[in-house]
């Protein structure tokens, strides 16, 4: 790029912002950007709601091309995470991150916006200007959310992802991809917070671990840690941090004159005096009000907000009975494949492109927290429950959010009282205050007897509450009371942060993170729940190895996980009385949970599950509740229930989908031919399960026979299955399925071999222990393009091998250049770049162990000789388990043993020989980078030696051959020490980040079989 050709002009972002949005920005966000541009700082914004904080995305974007196209070093961090404290049905951060993403991709030569792709482009060093992405969970190579750490990108994510992520701890994923999301998130990156106020021990914790990557002594990664900016008026980490406002330029524009100035009036209704049930109280209040409100609302579209779940689907229910509205149901608690549906469904579609004024029924949307950010929807009228004074003000800012109408009226009901004996649900005490303090400004009326006439009278001459109006309103009193009180915030000392770092093998014990992203004692943590309708009961009891083996062969994949309070998992998986209070907030007050049973009391009986143990990278089983721990990710059978269209019910119901066979971007994915889930999946009932049995067990008979052409074998089942499903098309999920099992009849040919897959034929696994179930896998995709299959990681001695056939030295080779043009675009110093390159080069050598070929070669040890020289991947499939079990066995390859282990003894053995090789300047961060690059080595490699002891020749990097002992392979204790040396040299994240760039760039290759 010339930089004088191509630089950006500070002055043409309302340029930018026109072209990418179709408006100019309001004045706040361009004095923002110079104020940012100015200083090198992000101020805390302290911006009323309505009024677009979320243009922080185009702000960064902006600043960061125009700093790279001006060729001055680089302060912008090259990542945005956007994260809220909430669960979201509709994250309107990530769709404006989506549509600035698709701006530039589609952007014109010479236009603003096409100088600021190619500016983000040649930053990258790729074709792609920027990424949008939601961060996921996952224990695979495919569940990581980026594929290069030099990539400009736009990550939403909750508290929760983020925050355990940046602390080593990465909630729901592999302990070997913790050191990489570590990486991402507290290197060259800025974390924006939206609505702090709830997530402030996250931005404490934050900052603190930016001044911990600050001491590094390296100072190339001193300055790379995070920078944190609050997006809230009542949050921040300290009081000498910059805040930006409004002005009164802000106050004289046309459009954000007028939402600041919305006419919403409050009216309060008061319930807590009727019935015990606050949630029916609640539903059957929200009706008086929204007969009240119909005929007087200028635009058909009222928003009723419970607190909980619970009260959100009672209210759902109740006024899904009636003919003369619409009724839609919104919770953030749901899957993203049924979250997808729901966004599709014809309603949901209008409620976000706009309500029409003309529509034959008024719609009400019955929603939770979900609604209070991420979703640009502006309500005629809104009845909320009662809660803290912050919430209520992010209720009321989905009220006349263009500020156009006349009267935009709001009723808040009051349904229970706190008291020694009872507690609000969630909000507990700020929402008593917050009440008292609203019935001084205007007095609440009692529920009884009131009618809607006289409720009518009143709405016109409600509290008027707008970002206006608000700071008059609070200029004499202390609000403190009002919100949920600022829970204790641990401190991170730099021996727990030590702790943390060291994610293989991790401490015993080990301290959990989750008071420094809550406080302390304040919210109940989370677990990832999803449902597989293949875990069958014999004679009424599990089959735990069972159970355990189906889900090593399909991996859990994010867009079937919900996530929900592991108290709350407790309380349904025990059928307990006690109420679900869940809601869509991640910091919460914590709920009562299930009191530890005196030692000679059984606990509650649990219905038995499976739980993903973070450490070992198994399925265990869990039959208590003590077992389901926070963090976790627990899977349960389908018929136990739990999960309906509208997301997790808290209650016991119809079957659960399972939709394990549908990730969301994976081409390449395993389909399950088994009739309960194909029945499942359609509504289908016993008798097309009983008909689709019948099908698969003689198709599968076949295949074993090997009487006929396997191809034809697998077309014939198909061509019947989706004869049978036609006849079904009504359920939940019979498009999915259809499409799916069409595209599978489209593959050319089928084999049951297991190294038989290649670009234009699959592969079928069958099960040895059911003859009515198999596993159909489809082609490698074509040359150059990435596969990303699930199962392929780092936990297998060969999970890392199992994509298609490519030779040793390409894919050493591949992976060198690949880290080095990574580490190029990182702006990373030449003495690291050559580091990383020779790592690169020498990660895999331990690969030439003759049982690690062997195993490759699906256990044919006459193959592995023959091969004209070793290979790195074997093709096999990482769904057979079988077949892998078996490989390894004949190769007399131990489950254990790690060839990366081998491959850092061939590099000690190679550096003792002073090689001439351009290698950088330290040989420590080298020996590290090539034991550490499958997430071990942090600070130990598995002390496995191999029980059959061989002399193994490796090729290094200067193509010197170099011979090792394999009894010698993981008994290096000098690693602790050196890992030590190494996390004070580079910091904690400087570290992980040298390790990711290797570590991505061999994902990379992998994938895209180079």
């Amino acid at each position: 790029m010339t930089h004088q050709e191509e630089a950006l002009r500070l002055e043409e972002f309302p340029d930018f912002v026109q072209e990418v949005r179709g408006h100019r920005p309001f004045p706040w966000q361009t004095a923002y950007l110079h104020q940012v541009a100015d200083t090198g700082t992000w101020p805390d914004l302290d911006i009323p709601t309505g009024l677009g904080k979320t243009s922080i995305i185009d702000i960064w974007a902006f600043l960061l091309a125009c700093q790279h196209a001006s060729g001055s070093r680089r302060t912008v961090p090259l990542r945005l995470f956007f994260v809220v404290d909430r669960r979201l049905v509709v994250d309107q951060a990530h769709d404006n991150a989506h549509a600035l993403q698709h701006a530039l991709d589609t952007s014109r030569p010479g236009t603003v916006t096409g100088r600021v792709a190619q500016a983000l482009r040649d930053l990258a060093g790729c074709g792609t200007a920027l990424e949008s992405v939601r961060m996921r969970g996952g224990i695979d190579w495919a569940s990581r959310w980026l594929r290069s750490p030099a990539q400009p990108a736009i990550i939403t994510s909750t508290v929760d992802q983020y925050g355990s992520r940046l602390l080593f701890r990465g909630y729901h994923t592999s302990p070997r991809m913790r050191p990489i999301d570590a990486a991402l998130c507290g290197t060259d990156a800025l974390l924006a917070v939206d609505e702090a106020h709830i997530a402030l021990p996250l931005l404490t914790t934050a900052t603190d671990c930016a001044a911990y990557q600050a001491t590094a002594t390296h100072p190339e990664f001193a300055d790379r840690a995070v920078k944190v900016v609050s997006l809230s008026a009542t949050a921040s980490t300290g009081q000498d941090r910059p805040r930006h406002c409004i002005t009164d330029a802000d106050r004289a524009h046309s459009v954000a004159g007028r939402r600041l100035a919305a006419q919403r009036r409050l009216t309060l209704l008061d319930a807590a005096s009727g019935m015990k049930d606050t949630t029916e109280a609640f539903a059957l209040t929200a009706q008086l009000a929204l007969d009240t409100l119909l005929p007087r609302v200028e635009r058909p579209a009222i928003g009723v907000v419970a607190n909980t779940i619970r009260g959100a689907r009672a209210t759902h229910r109740l006024l899904s009975q009636r003919e003369d509205i619409d009724v839609v149901l919104l919770t953030g608690r749901s899957r993203n494949l049924d979250r997808e549906r729901l966004l599709a469904s014809p309603l949901v579609t209008e409620l976000l492109t706009g309500v029409s004024t003309d529509r034959a029924k008024p719609l009400v949307v019955v929603a939770t927290q979900t609604v209070e950010v991420g979703i640009d929807i502006s309500f005629a009228g809104l009845i909320t429950e009662n809660a803290a004074l912050a919430a209520l003000i992010q209720r009321l800012g989905r009220l006349d959010r263009t500020g156009d109408l006349h009267l935009a009226p709001a009723i808040v009901i009051r349904t229970s009282i706190q008291t020694a004996q009872s507690s609000i649900p969630v909000y507990g005490d700020a929402a008593e205050h917050t009440w008292n303090w609203l019935a001084g400004q205007i007095p609440a009326l009692p529920t009884t007897g009131l009618d809607t006439r006289t409720l009518a009278q009143a709405l016109p001459g409600g509290l008027l509450l707008n970002p206006s109006t608000l700071p008059g309103l609070l200029a004499d009193i202390d609000a403190t009371p009002l919100n949920v009180p600022a829970p204790r915030i641990p401190v991170v000392h730099r021996t727990l942060l030590d702790s943390w770092t060291r994610t293989s093998p991790a401490p015993v014990p080990d301290q959990a993170v989750a008071p420094f992203l809550h406080g302390l004692d304040t919210t109940p943590e989370d677990v990832q729940v999803l449902w597989r309708g293949d875990l069958q009961e014999i004679g009424g009891r599990p089959d735990f190895d069972q159970w355990a083996a189906r889900m090593r062969q399909v991996p859990p994949h994010p867009a079937e996980t919900v996530t929900i309070p592991a108290a709350q998992l407790r309380r349904f998986l025990t059928r307990s009385p006690h109420a679900d209070d869940t809601s869509d907030l991640e910091a919460s007050p914590r709920p009562q949970d299930l009191t530890p049973a005196p030692k000679k009391q059984k606990p509650p009986h649990m219905q038995p599950v499976l739980s993903l143990d973070g450490a070992q990278g198994e399925w265990t089983p869990v039959t208590e509740p003590g077992g389901i721990r926070p963090g976790s990710t627990v899977v349960l059978p389908s018929h136990y229930s739990g999960h309906d269209i509208y997301g997790w019910t808290g209650t016991p119901g119809l079957p659960a989908c399972d939709l394990g066979d549908y990730p969301p971007t994976a081409t390449t994915a395993p389909t399950r031919i088994h009739a309960p889930l194909l029945t499942l999946l359609v509504g289908g009932d016993e008798a097309l399960t009983e008909a689709l049995g019948k099908t698969i067990t003689r198709a599968a008979g076949l295949l074993r026979s090997g009487e006929q052409e396997e191809s034809a074998i697998v077309h014939g089942l198909l061509d019947t299955l989706v004869d049978h499903l036609n006849r079904h098309p009504g359920g939940a999920y019979a498009t999915l399925v259809h499409d799916r099992l069409t595209h599978l009849r489209t593959v050319r040919g089928w084999t049951v071999e297991p190294t038989g897959r290649t670009e234009h034929r699959g592969h079928v696994v069958l099960d040895p222990d059911e003859p009515d179930r198999l596993l159909l896998v489809p082609p490698h995709p074509p040359q150059g393009q990435r596969e990303q299959g699930a199962g392929v990681g780092d936990e297998s001695a060969d999970a890392s091998s199992l994509t298609r056939p490519v030779p040793l030295s390409r894919h050493s080779q591949a992976v060198a250049d690949r880290t080095a043009a990574y580490a190029t675009a990182l702006t990373l110093p030449t003495p690291l770049i050559d580091t990383l390159h020779t790592a690169g080069h020498a990660h895999d050598c331990g690969k030439a162990h003759d049982g690690f070929q062997c195993m490759l070669c699906a256990g044919d040890r006459l193959l592995a000789e023959s091969l004209d020289e070793p290979r790195a991947k074997s093709g096999m499939d990482p769904s057979d388990h079988t077949a892998r079990r078996r490989a390894a066995k004949l190769a007399r390859w131990e489950p254990e043993m790690r060839h990366e282990a081998l491959s850092a003894l061939a590099v000690t053995a190679w550096l003792d020989t002073a090689p001439d090789h351009a290698r950088g300047d330290d040989d420590e961060l080298l020996t590290h980078l090539v034991a550490a690059h499958h997430g071990h080595a942090r600070p130990l490699l598995p002390p496995v030696p191999d029980p059959f002891p061989q002399t193994v020749t490796c090729t290094m990097p200067d193509q010197q051959q170099v011979t090792v002992n394999s009894g010698d392979m993981g008994t290096d204790w000098s690693g602790p020490d050196r890992f030590h040396a190494l996390n004070r040299r580079y910091g904690p994240w400087g570290l992980a980040l040298l390790e990711a760039t290797l570590r991505l760039a061999d994902m990379a290759c992998s994938e895209e079989g180079t």
